[in-house]
């Protein structure tokens, strides 16, 4: 059986599908006018009959894409003509640029489709609660959920069920100063690339708390392609990213850890203080002017 997937994806998936020894299926996302867009031709093609799952990311972790309702409606026809089951995960559904609206899937005003779905969500990311194993899933079909129940094992600690209960019960307040803190964080990034790194593309996501960044002409500046090969690295991307601690201290995500069309890009986590998201760029730009 094989999973199918739009990439840049997260590459946890990957791990997910090798556990679970399932094939993965990459259609490869076309970047045009600043934004990731699904090449429906390709996507569809790759729907053969050997593939029995579709795993959405909404928003899309790392390229930020947060997906509309026709795009969602597309992707699930598609899914329910070709017999594959979406699997939604929407973990950083909060975290949506304003002026950008969040569908989750489950809502979607065709009930086939939503019916031939199951999605995912937690309180990691909006709460920084990762490893407190919280993570749930839903669906309104049951004979999906008890598919996924008789491969499931519930790994829950009480620990994780007081901090699941008591970030949605009381955290509110505490989230709703830091989207906007995090939003900030995105445009004065944007504009400091901008500004001071000229051999970086980038335009913000939107949504996630994540920037994927086109280095591809750093990484050919400093040869990272032969580089690579003579040190005995992965890939470019994993030889600059031993490049970009060495030289600023800062470490990034190899973009090709995300899946095909990822070539040249890094991710970036700025859900930090500004300070320090400050001091990082400021490294990257400084170690870039000396190439």
């Amino acid at each position: 059986t094989k999973t199918l997937m739009v990439t840049p994806i997260y590459s946890g998936f990957y791990t997910m599908c090798n556990h679970t020894r399932a094939d993965t299926v990459d259609s490869p996302m076309v970047y045009s006018n600043g934004r990731w867009e699904i090449d429906w031709d390709d996507l569809e093609s790759k729907m053969t009959p050997d593939v029995s799952a579709m795993i959405v990311c909404n928003p899309q972790n790392p390229t930020g894409n947060v997906w509309s309702e026709e795009e969602l409606l597309r992707i699930g026809r598609m899914c329910l003509e070709h017999n594959i089951v979406v699997l939604s995960d929407e973990i950083h559904s909060d975290f949506i640029r304003p002026g950008q609206h969040y569908t989750p899937f489950a809502s979607l005003w065709d009930k086939d489709v939503v019916n031939n779905s199951v999605s995912f969500n937690a309180v990691s990311k909006t709460f920084n609660l990762a490893g407190m194993k919280t993570a749930y899933f839903h669906s309104p079909n049951p004979t999906l959920l008890s598919r996924v129940r008789q491969n499931h094992r519930a790994d829950l600690t009480i620990m994780g069920v007081v901090a699941n209960e008591a970030a949605y019960r009381d955290g509110g307040e505490w989230f709703d100063q830091v989207l906007p803190y995090i939003d900030a964080n995105h445009s004065f990034t944007e504009e400091y690339v901008k500004q001071h790194m000229p051999m970086v593309e980038y335009k913000r996501a939107e949504g996630t708390f994540l920037n994927f960044m086109d280095f591809s002409q750093v990484m050919a500046a400093i040869n990272a392609e032969e580089m690579a090969k003579e040190q005995g690295f992965r890939s470019p991307e994993h030889y600059f990213q031993n490049w970009l601690i060495e030289h600023s201290g800062v470490l990034l995500n190899p973009g090709v850890s995300y899946g095909a069309g990822s070539e040249g890009h890094m991710r970036m986590n700025v859900a930090s203080a500004r300070v320090v998201l400050e001091g990082a760029l400021g490294a990257m730009a400084e170690a870039f002017r000396k190439v």
